[in-house]
């Protein structure tokens, strides 16, 4: 089974953990809305707008072909599994043949047996790596999924009681009342969500390239690296210059937990030479250029390059994380939102120097036990 260093359980972790600073953030009607938007003619990307916000849901995106319809990442909830069927309904009479799992993080698969319970034939496809993590111990934090809105609800009632940070004694903005109000206001439908979650492994496997062709559309699937796991899948639509990379990218900040930076940086690299003219992360604003990951690119290769010097130094992994400077591109992620740059120290800079440093001595960020 696998072992990790760090369990990524961001549906969890921001629920029950993150205290949010809302900064205007627009809220959807509830936290398992989809905002559709049609790409080319037959592909459609649902993006849960506000991504940081709690629970984190993923990107979905569909294609229609003339033989059957090929979902990538079906829904990190029951009710986003639902809502994308519906979708894809409204679009065609095709039914749902594939569905690609682009890693195995639950906040993308998470609904996905209601897929199966609807198209019982379904195609599910993935990395063998995703499936094993999936089958394997990196799954055991939704064994608490069925307790985490209640003991959220106990903490946000105290917030909103006093008035008061955590600390005890720093007032919040309204911002962020209304924040508990809004989760507190749905946390009978995200209790009902959470208590379904369901794992859903792969039916089948690949290491490096798969290709579906339904009709005239060519999809490929493509691993072209390691970035956000070690079993991430891209969905490449050539014809269209579409790309789907999963948590590969995200908006608008990254996420670097367990990450290598050097295989991160290169698949970024990778996935730029596609010449893509349009851009899906797993997480937030659909791209149109390469300005984003190019800014990626950018922050990793200056960690590589700070990573080097500071263990040629012999500084100690506690030493190197105090001196990491990422200031030159605070701003360029953030725009200088404090609610973002909440979410840039905490989910990107700050498990991005621990990654870095672990990764350049030769640790293993994530072992896999036979």
């Amino acid at each position: 089974m696998f072992k990790q260093t760090l369990t990524v359980a961001l549906v969890l972790v921001l629920v029950l953990s993150l205290t949010p600073l809302m900064a205007e953030q627009a809220l959807p009607d509830d936290p398992y809305t989809y905002t559709w938007h049609e790409l080319a003619p037959g592909v459609w990307s649902g993006v849960r707008e506000n991504g940081p916000q709690a629970p984190v849901m993923g990107t979905s995106t569909f294609v229609v072909g003339d033989d059957g319809v090929v979902v990538f990442d079906g829904g990190g909830a029951p009710l986003m599994s639902e809502r994308l069927m519906k979708k894809v309904a409204e679009v065609t009479n095709q039914p749902i043949t594939h569905v690609v799992i682009s890693h195995w993080h639950g906040d993308h698969h998470f609904g996905v047996w209601r897929i199966i319970e609807e198209f019982p034939g379904v195609q599910v496809i993935s990395h063998e790596f995703t499936r094993a993590a999936t089958l394997g111990a990196p799954m055991d934090y939704i064994k608490d999924s069925g307790t985490a809105i209640e003991r959220f609800a106990v903490s946000a009632n105290e917030r909103l009681a006093t008035g008061l940070e955590r600390d005890g004694e720093t007032p919040l903005s309204e911002d962020v009342l209304d924040y508990y109000r809004y989760v507190l206001e749905h946390k009978d439908l995200l209790d009902s969500q959470f208590k379904q979650y369901a794992a859903t492994a792969a039916r089948m496997t690949f290491e490096d390239k798969m290709t579906i062709y339904t009709g005239t559309r060519e999809i490929q699937l493509l691993h072209v690296g390691d970035g956000n796991t070690e079993g991430d899948v891209i969905m490449w639509l050539p014809q269209e210059k579409i790309v789907a990379t999963g948590d590969i990218v995200v908006l608008p900040t990254p996420y670097a937990f367990n990450v290598y930076p050097d295989r991160w940086r290169d698949t970024l690299l990778a996935i730029n030479e596609l010449e893509y003219e349009i851009l899906v992360p797993g997480h937030g604003e659909i791209q149109r250029s390469k300005d984003f990951t190019n800014l990626m690119i950018e922050v990793l290769d200056s960690i590589i390059e700070q990573t080097d010097q500071f263990i040629e130094a012999g500084l100690t992994q506690e030493e190197a994380e105090a001196r990491y400077d990422y200031s030159v591109f605070e701003e360029r992620f953030t725009g200088g939102d404090p609610y973002v740059a909440f979410f840039y120290n905490n989910y990107f800079t700050e498990p991005l120097s621990s990654a870095a440093y672990r990764a350049a001595k030769g640790e293993v960020l994530v072992k896999l036990e036979l």
